[in-house]
């Protein structure tokens, strides 16, 4: 009787694991469509094929889109659990996990052995191991060498994450001000150490803070990732400080006239988008934002890209309120209007590690007329960036900007 009751409980939790890929199968072949789980077997098993045949899995299983709304629901509710991929701050905050998991984690120089980032590669412990792809030091420094032997300079600009300038708005053990972001000071001067030059954005946000607080207005936004208007307006103006100061832009004789104009636009922000709980627009309410869109001083039209001796390569951060609302007023039109000088612009949201420089390789003529390239990243993306850190040779023959193999 006692094997038996064993048999039972094994056909019964065997009955639990196979249910659901047979019940996707059978509804896949009502359907006229071929059963998913045969794309497994579609290609030679690799790490890019296995992620993607899990992706699709988690976006189309009939279970994956009937249960987990209720139950994503539900979880908010009884436990203000957002997920895996947000957290729940305080006064109605929320931040993304990985840029916490960045700041609380060890250097990426200094996790364990054999530890699996979120990017999927296998990072050693200590030396010049690191994230996906290689180091990120040797690919910033690789990209230097590139540019320097064209002739143009690079300034680099790491974006903090909320969770930097905000850490009180995470946790009530943390003070405004506290120098939560360890991991990127040292990456800075790593990177210093190396010849390049970096722009501490950290700084320039952590000491603008305290009168925003006091002009009741935001740096970041509460429900979303990215800076807010005033956030973008502080950033582009701590670019272009530097910038002016380069001999070569001192030079330049030709200047377009930009003005400025403060718009309110209201958002939604991209954190409770990537929880994916239902009922959105009754749980997570839209933020009304300050913005300062720049226009043209003759014709009055929104600022846009043109020929321009400064080249930015950079990810979402140079997105928000740029090409999405209102346009013209996000951190790339307030540099261009802070220089008196049009831009010309690389964004990916989340690619500024590999594939903005992806894309200049595709298109090196890019790179003509250049002084400057501005390569702007998110500080989570030394250990989270998309695709990793891989070199690009820029000046590839066939222009596809292949990777290099050390």
């Amino acid at each position: 009787m006692a094997n038996l009751k064993k048999i039972i409980l094994v056909v019964l939790f065997l009955g639990v694991i196979f249910a659901v890929p047979v019940t996707q199968a059978l509804l896949d072949l009502a359907e006229g469509d071929s059963p998913q789980v045969l794309e497994l077997f579609s290609e030679p098993p690799s790490e890019e094929h296995l992620r993607s045949f899990e992706a699709d899995l988690e976006e189309y299983s009939f279970f994956e889109q009937t249960l987990r709304p209720p139950f994503q629901l539900l979880r908010y509710f009884a436990l203000r659990d957002l997920g895996a991929k947000a957290l729940l701050g305080r006064d109605g905050w929320y931040f993304f996990q990985k840029g916490v998991r960045y700041l609380t984690e060890p250097y990426f120089r200094e996790l364990p052995a054999g530890k699996v980032q979120a990017s999927g590669t296998v990072v050693g412990s200590g030396g010049d191991s690191g994230p996906a792809g290689g180091d990120p030091v040797e690919v910033i420094a690789d990209f230097a060498r590139q540019m320097k032997e064209r002739g143009i300079g690079l300034l680099v600009v790491i974006m903090p994450g909320k969770a930097s300038i905000y850490p009180d708005k995470l946790t009530r053990w943390v003070k405004p001000g506290t120098p939560v972001y360890r991991n990127s000071i040292r990456f800075m001067s790593e990177l210093r150490r190396r010849g390049l030059e970096v722009l501490d954005i950290h700084a320039v946000l952590t000491a603008a803070r305290a009168a925003a607080d006091d002009a009741g207005e935001l740096l970041y936004m509460k429900a979303d990732t990215h800076v807010s208007g005033r956030g973008a307006r502080i950033v582009a103006a701590a670019i272009a400080g530097r910038v002016k100061k380069m001999p070569w832009f001192r030079q330049l004789q030709r200047r377009r006239r930009y003005v400025r104009v403060e718009i309110q636009v209201s958002r939604r922000g991209d954190i409770p988008r990537m929880t994916r709980i239902p009922l959105q627009e009754f749980l997570f309410p839209r933020e009304i934002v300050r913005c300062y869109q720049v226009r043209d001083a003759e014709s009055g039209e929104a600022y846009a890209d043109g020929d321009s001796p400064i080249l930015v390569l950079g990810d979402s951060f140079g997105r928000v309120f740029q090409t999405d609302e209102p346009g013209s007023a996000g951190i790339i039109a307030n540099l261009a209007y802070e220089l008196q000088l049009p831009l010309s612009s690389i964004v990916n949201d989340g690619g500024a590690s590999t594939l903005v420089r992806q894309q200049l390789a595709r298109h090196p003529e890019k790179l003509a007329g250049k002084h400057l390239v501005i390569w702007e990243f998110v500080e989570r993306d030394i250990r989270f960036g998309m695709r990793g850190w891989q070199k690009i040779s820029i000046n590839d023959a066939e222009g596809e900007g292949a990777a290099v193999r050390d």
